[in-house]
C-alpha cells in the first residue's frame, strides 16, 4: 500500500480525527487509532472494508507506481484544461478615476496619459478584433467573458465611448461584467439593462465615516451616500451587485455596522452578494494596516459570535473553494495555476497594450504585447506566464497543498519598483488557514 502524499489531518472530537484529501477534497471522520495505523503504514491492522474505502477516495494506492501514474495523468489533464480554458478578457477604457482612494494600487505605478484619446473607437475596434482572433472560432461567443475595469470605467464624461463598448459586446454576444466604484453608475443603468450585464462589482469599505475616510473624491468629500443610492438603483432594476469590502486594521471592527446598514437598506436581497476580502498589500498607503489572513480569519469568527449579522458576508479567503467543497459537498477542482493570468486571460488597455495580469497594468515591464497595429507578443514573457505551474516550480512540486494553491500570486505585495517573480512561488500558510477555518466549523457543529 502507498499513502497519498497530499493528505491533511485535523483533530475532530473525542477520539476521532478528520482525514482530508488535498487533491479531490474528500474528507472523512475516522477513529484516531485507525489514523495512527494509516500514518505509520500499518495497513495490516486496518479492516479490509476501510482499506477499500480509503482507496476509493484516493487516500491509498496499491503501490507508489499506481500513485505516480495517477498524479501524472491528473496533472496532464489539469494542464490541458487550464491552457485550453475558455479565454477571458479585461478591457481598460481609461486609467483615470473620479476617486482618490487612500490605498490606490495604480498609484504604485507611474501611469501617464490616463484619459481616453480622440481615436478611442478605433482602439476599441482593434481590441475586439484581437479578442476575435484569440477566440478564432474555437469557443462559443456566449461563453466569452469581458470585464470592464480601470481606472474607473464608468465615468460620466466617457459615456459615449462606454456605450460603444457595450454595443460591441452585444454585437458579438459576449458575457460581461464591470468593476466600478459606483459613483457615476446612475448614468449607465438604463444601458446596462438593455445590454444584460452579468453583474457589477462595487466596493463599500464600511459605514459612512469609515468608508468616506478611505474612498473619497479629490476634493475630500466622501462617496458613501452616492454609492449606496446607486446600489439601490441597480438592485431595483434587477442588476446583480457583488459588493466588495476591502478589509484592513482600519475597518475590521466596523464590519458589523456595515452589515446592519446593508440589512436595513436591502434586506436579504438575492441580487446583493456582499463579501470580505483581506487586503494583501496596502497599495500606495503602505503595509502598516495590512492584517495577516490567519489573524483576520480568527477575528472574523470572534466577531460573528457577538454580531451574527455579519454572516451575510461571504468570506473570500485563500482556501475558500476548497473549504466549500468540504462544507457544502461541492466538487473540488484541483489546479496547477493560481489564476487565469497563467492561462487564457488577456488585459487590454486603451493604449494598445496587452497584459496577462491586472496588477501590472500601466507598467511596461509587464506588457506582453501590442494589439493596435499588428498583434505582436513578447513570446518569452508569455511563456513565463504559461509555465508558472505548480508542476514546474521545485518548491511547489514537493508541497502537498499545491493543487489548492497553484503557485500563489506572483504579484502579491507588488510595488512599482519590483518585478513579478515568475519562477518562485508566493506561498500562503494553507495548513494554518485550513486548520483555523475547519476547527471553527467543527466547534459550531457544521462538520
Amino acid at each position: 500500500m502507498f499513502l497519498t502524499k497530499e493528505i491533511h489531518y485535523l483533530k475532530y472530537i473525542d477520539n476521532k480525527s478528520l482525514i482530508i484529501n488535498l487533491i479531490n477534497g474528500a474528507t472523512d471522520i475516522i477513529d484516531s487509532s485507525i489514523l495512527e495505523n494509516i500514518i505509520n503504514n500499518n495497513f495490516v491492522s486496518i479492516d479490509e472494508d476501510i482499506l477499500d474505502k480509503l482507496k476509493e477516495r484516493k487516500y491509498l494506492f496499491n503501490s507508489e507506481i499506481d500513485y505516480n501514474d495517477f498524479i501524472l495523468e491528473l496533472e496532464d489533464s489539469i494542464n490541458n484544461s487550464e491552457l485550453d480554458s475558455t479565454p477571458n478578457f479585461l478591457i481598460i477604457p481609461t486609467y483615470a478615476c473620479n476617486l482618490n482612494c487612500t490605498y490606490c494600487y495604480e498609484k504604485t505605478y507611474d501611469i501617464n496619459h490616463k484619459k481616453i484619446s480622440n481615436d478611442s473607437k478605433l482602439f476599441i475596434d482593434k481590441q475586439f478584433d484581437f479578442i476575435k482572433s484569440i477566440i478564432n472560432g474555437s469557443y462559443n461567443n456566449k461563453d466569452i467573458l469581458i470585464t470592464l475595469m480601470g481606472g474607473e470605467p464608468l465615468l460620466k464624461g466617457n459615456k459615449e465611448i462606454i456605450d460603444y463598448i457595450f454595443f460591441k459586446i452585444q454585437s458579438y454576444g459576449y458575457k460581461f461584467n464591470i468593476i466600478t466604484n459606483g459613483v457615476d453608475l446612475e448614468y449607465f443603468l438604463e444601458d446596462l439593462v438593455g445590454f444584460d450585464v452579468d453583474h457589477i462589482q462595487i466596493t463599500l469599505d464600511g459605514s459612512k465615516n469609515i468608508h468616506d475616510s478611505r474612498r473619497l473624491f479629490y476634493n475630500g468629500d466622501g462617496s458613501f451616500d452616492k454609492i449606496l443610492v446607486n446600489i439601490e438603483k441597480a438592485l431595483d432594476i434587477n442588476i446583480k451587485v457583488k459588493l466588495r469590502v476591502n478589509v484592513d486594521q482600519d475597518n475590521l471592527m466596523d464590519i458589523p455596522k456595515l452589515a446592519d446598514i446593508l440589512l436595513k437598506n436591502f434586506g436579504d436581497s438575492d441580487l446583493l452578494y456582499p463579501y470580505l476580502y483581506f487586503l494583501q498589500d496596502g497599495g500606495c498607503s503602505g503595509e502598516n494596516k495590512v492584517i495577516s489572513e490567519e489573524v483576520g480569519i480568527k477575528e472574523i469568527f470572534l466577531l460573528e459570535k457577538e454580531y451574527p449579522q455579519i454572516k451575510i458576508f461571504y468570506k473570500k479567503f485563500h482556501p475558500s473553494s476548497f473549504i466549500n467543497s468540504i462544507l457544502l459537498n461541492q466538487k473540488f477542482h484541483p489546479s496547477l495555476r493560481h489564476c487565469g493570468a497563467s492561462a487564457n486571460q488577456y488585459v487590454l488597455d486603451y493604449k494598445g497594450n496587452i497584459y496577462k495580469c491586472w496588477h501590472g497594468i500601466g507598467n511596461n515591464t509587464y506588457c506582453v504585447g501590442k494589439f493596435f497595429v499588428d498583434y505582436k507578443f513578447n513570446e518569452n514573457l508569455l511563456d513565463l506566464w504559461r509555465n508558472r505551474s505548480s508542476s514546474k516550480i521545485d518548491k511547489c512540486i514537493s508541497c502537498k497543498y499545491k493543487y489548492i494553491c497553484g503557485t500563489g500570486c506572483p504579484a502579491s505585495r507588488h510595488k512599482s519598483n519590483d518585478h513579478f517573480n515568475m519562477t518562485e512561488p508566493s506561498c500562503v500558510d494553507y495548513e494554518e488557514l485550513i486548520n483555523t477555518i475547519l476547527s471553527e466549523h467543527i466547534k459550531n457543529g457544521d462538520i
